[in-house]
């Protein structure tokens, strides 16, 4: 029996934790919305948050999560998630095979998102010539790569292997780094 009692309040407690972070994040941006500690302990600035929610959402103010409350709530806190969460990065370079190199004549997708950086930081270094975004490892890609290299005292190879691929990657996003999201 006493481990019955325990479980239930061990339930009970990592449910009371979701609520406060779910009602935390949807504080972060609305500003009606008292942000609750997070510890499992539903108290009266738990209440409060869930009295402040409630009322936002036109629902009965409690200051009780009901079932009703749970599902707004939760449904509230997802899209938080998906409006408010820094955009995930995708990894155009591939893992393999081992010493993957772009190189003149590549033809695909990596060499236009080698092309699409080049010519955004052409903007900041304004040494090499605009690169076309064309899926293809041309003359005018060798050379942006090859001043690129030169301006950062990497080897001059006028290839893209693992470490200039993250160098470029590295200054590309280094360009919006304190600017603030809407």
């Amino acid at each position: 029996m006493e481990q019955n009692i325990l479980q239930a309040q061990e339930n009970n407690t990592t449910a009371i934790r979701n609520l406060q972070t779910y009602l935390r994040q949807i504080s972060y941006f609305d500003p009606n919305i008292t942000p609750p500690p997070i510890d499992g302990i539903f108290d009266s600035v738990t209440r409060q948050a869930v009295s402040e929610f409630q009322y936002s959402q036109g629902l009965p103010v409690t200051g009780v999560a009901d079932r009703r409350t749970w599902d707004e709530l939760y449904a509230a806190y997802r899209f938080s998630l998906s409006q408010n969460s820094i955009p995930r990065r995708v990894a155009f370079f591939p893992d393999l095979p081992k010493n993957y190199t772009l190189s003149p004549g590549c033809d695909n997708f990596t060499v236009s998102a080698l092309q699409y950086m080049l010519r955004e930081l052409e903007v900041r270094y304004g040494s090499w010539e605009p690169v076309e975004i064309t899926g293809v490892f041309d003359e005018k890609t060798e050379l942006a790569v090859r001043a690129f290299q030169a301006q950062n005292g990497l080897p001059d190879s006028g290839t893209v292997d693992r470490m200039i691929w993250n160098a470029v990657a590295d200054q590309y996003n280094s360009m919006f780094e304190g600017i603030q999201r809407e």
